[in-house]
């Protein structure tokens, strides 16, 4: 990350430079075929002054991505210990948190876990896609006991601020719980 922040940084002093004598010597210029030579000059090349404008542009993009994906990996849950100081990635914190609550809580679809660091503590909201004929709000309840035992045993985390869980989805299990609603319907009838 270093390497490429130093080599983008270059590349903008560069091009900033280059703008800047290009606008001082435009400023400073006073004879009138000067200004006529540099605006037919652009004009000639003015595919080449784009590709390089895109080339720049889509250079910062692309380290602006990879400077906010680097803040994010170097987040870390840091605590001393008898030994030294121990750090844990939040991008490890989740994918554990992830492996876990699929071998333990049955009925769980897919599910997707987010953390950040707050002066409170330690926030989790986990995304969950769950298959229907569950008691959602048991299932929820037992994921964020699982998390917070989790998170303060295995893990050491001791401030704990929030565990949100969040249901985006509820699917039957293939195609049982349609079925059985049909024939209610049609018994109804």
């Amino acid at each position: 990350m270093k390497i490429w922040s130093r080599i983008v940084g270059t590349l903008y002093i560069i091009a900033g430079v280059f703008l800047s004598f290009f606008f001082l010597t435009m400023w400073a210029a006073v004879e009138r075929g000067f200004l006529d030579r540099v605006t037919q000059y652009a004009k000639d090349n003015i595919s080449a002054f784009g590709i390089i404008g895109m080339v720049l542009v889509i250079i910062g993009i692309i380290w602006v991505v990879y400077w906010f994906d680097y803040m994010y990996r170097t987040k870390v849950v840091s605590f001393d210990n008898p030994g030294g100081k121990i750090k844990i990635s939040l991008r490890a914190i989740e994918d554990y948190i992830n492996s876990m609550l699929l071998k333990q809580m049955p009925g769980i679809r897919s599910l997707r876990v987010k953390t950040a660091l707050s002066a409170r503590g330690l926030e989790t909201r986990i995304a969950l896609k769950l298959f229907a004929n569950l008691n959602i709000p048991e299932i929820c309840s037992s994921i964020q006991g699982i998390t917070k035992d989790y998170l303060q045993d295995a893990v050491g985390v001791e401030r704990i601020s929030n565990i949100e869980v969040f249901v985006t989805s509820i699917k039957a299990n293939g195609g049982k719980a349609e079925k059985e609603e049909l024939y209610e319907d049609e018994e109804d009838k």
